[in-house]
């Protein structure tokens, strides 16, 4: 399935942009540019492939950290050791998003369908469609 994928990189895109560079800006934003590029993209699998992953892993790390943080202020009615065990779990939550997030748009703009551990079957699944 993946050499199906990157073999997209030398097709079209239908967004009128170079697919690796839909691919990495579909990283940029997060999420939020995952679906716009999503929208505008029928038919070039790599670049739905990296749209896809950027909104479920993107997506679902930031989720997480936000998870994280609201229970760390509820957790602190209760005790300070759980707000400060969940302020610091949000907080590497968040720099492990960033890190995540660097290294897939540097991957995607290089031309690679380097899947994420979780959420790249899932992205390929999708894209497939």
């Amino acid at each position: 399935m993946k050499n199906e994928i990157e073999r997209d990189v030398a097709a079209v895109s239908g967004t009128g942009l170079e697919p690796q560079f839909a691919a990495a800006l579909a990283y940029l934003a997060g999420p939020f540019s995952g679906v716009t590029i999503l929208i505008a993209e029928r038919t070039n699998r790599f670049v739905r492939f990296h749209a896809w992953q950027s909104i479920v892993a993107l997506g679902g790390l930031g989720f997480l950290a936000a998870l994280f943080l609201t229970c760390a202020f509820l957790g602190l009615f209760l005790s300070p050791v759980a707000f400060t065990t969940l302020y610091w779990l949000a907080g590497i939550t968040a720099v492990v998003t960033l890190l995540v997030w660097a290294l897939c748009l540097v991957k995607a703009f290089g031309g690679s369908a380097w899947r994420l551990p979780l959420a790249g079957h899932y992205a390929a699944r999708r894209a497939m469609r």
